[in-house]
């Protein structure tokens, strides 16, 4: 499980190989890219380019590739030795070579030894042009080696690479001939229609996946650290990845909890602000009613002994064929209307009623003008209501500075 997660954040579903090489003199890439669904393989895309650039454009964005390099500067040889020691056997095949400037990678069959060589500084240039241009190798390999990796599925006694001819027999190799022409050769593996161009890419690719080393190397160390090196990028990447995605997460959280508790702020200072109206309508109101009740108890308590005062004497001389219908003490100037102040005749008193016998209604008016505290005796109105009684109204006024 480990493994498989592992591969998965390395390679994802798409395996990618490519195979540098030479063909008529000319530098050429081969590359093909595997993609794995449902435990199936399947071929993305091939591609055939001349250039870096080109190759930069082709490759997956983000995906490491198994290198083949398999130009003129490698060699191969096929020895008959049943040796295991890896570098006796690169000796024998190569005597003449200084091992130690040189990458070399055998594969170990029953009889026939294939070795293959190539300069450190050559395969160092290649691995750095790679880099500088953006492509990540997580691996490589060296001349048509690698097609060892896909024998198994081959039931032929001869398949052509890119630039040579590979004799086998019971899926050893047992012969090869270096030879960059007669292309366009197909081959059916596993069910995949495979170019004879594309076969060491399609191995490289394959060989990402089943990671099965069929074949030993003095680059071990080589390929260790092309793999620290992507895992460490992948890990920076991946954890910017996951980063980001933390902060972005935080950030939404936040936001959605930000705008929760500021969309009930907002509700609860509008909820004040409504009160705090609402606060002062109140207190406004309450003033106009203590204002208003103040001025009617002033009204009342300022007049209720004078009234009662008034109201005595003017009944007192009050003669038996008058009778009042009306005592109004400082009468209101006009109706009590919301919001409207109230307003009265202050020292006024307005008196209606019914007499029947007029001198005597002059006689009272006489002596209602002798009270000291009235200043004055208005008729405002008198009418017949018939031959034997008539309706009034008078006004008196009183002085203000009169005590009772």
């Amino acid at each position: 499980m480990k493994d498989k997660l592992i591969s998965y954040l390395k390679f994802g579903n798409r395996f990618c190989g490519v195979e540098h090489t030479h063909t008529h003199g000319k530098e050429i890439f081969y590359g093909l890219v595997l993609k794995k669904k449902n435990k199936q393989l399947d071929i993305e895309k091939s591609f055939e380019i001349p250039s870096f650039e080109d190759l930069k454009t082709s490759i997956p964005k983000g995906k490491p590739i198994h290198l083949v390099i398999n130009t003129k500067a490698v060699l191969t040889k096929l020895i008959e030795d049943k040796s295991k020691d890896m570098e006796k056997l690169t000796y024998k095949a190569f005597p003449n070579i200084k091992i130690e400037d040189f990458y070399y990678e055998v594969i170990q069959q029953e009889t026939y030894q294939v070795v293959s060589i190539c300069r450190k500084s050559h395969v160092n240039d290649l691995l750095e042009k790679y880099a500088l241009n953006g492509i990540t190798i997580i691996d490589f390999s060296l001349g048509n080696i690698l097609c060892s990796t896909i024998l198994q599925f081959i039931k032929l006694k001869t398949i052509k690479s890119s630039n040579a001819f590979i004799s086998l027999e019971e899926n050893k190799i047992t012969n090869i001939i270096t030879d960059d022409l007669k292309n366009g050769l197909k081959y059916d593996i596993n069910g995949l229609t495979i170019k004879n161009t594309e076969l060491l890419s399609f191995a490289a690719a394959l060989n990402l996946m089943i990671k099965d080393q069929a074949f030993q190397s003095s680059f071990l160390d080589k390929k260790n650290a092309l793999n620290i090196e992507f895992n460490q990028k992948l890990f920076t990447n991946q954890f910017l990845k996951m980063g980001l995605s933390v902060l972005f997460l935080v950030l939404l959280i936040n936001f959605l909890f930000f705008n929760h508790y500021y969309k009930e702020v907002n509700s609860l200072k509008e909820t004040a602000q409504v009160l705090e109206a609402s606060k002062v309508k109140m207190i406004n109101l309450n003033e106009k009613v203590q204002k208003s009740e103040k001025m009617v108890n002033d009204v009342l308590t300022g007049s209720s002994s004078k009234s009662s005062f008034y109201a005595h004497v003017i009944i007192n001389h009050l003669p038996e064929s008058i009778l009042l219908e009306e005592f109004n003490y400082q009468p209101l100037t006009k109706k009590i209307k919301d919001g409207k102040s109230i307003e009265n005749h202050k020292n006024t008193i307005v008196i209606s009623g019914h007499t029947k016998a007029r001198v005597l209604f002059s006689q009272w008016i006489s002596q209602l003008e002798t009270i000291p505290w009235i200043s004055s005796v208005n008729i405002v109105s008198f009418e017949d209501i018939n031959k034997a009684s008539s309706k009034f109204t008078l006004k008196l006024q009183i002085n203000d500075d009169t005590k009772n």
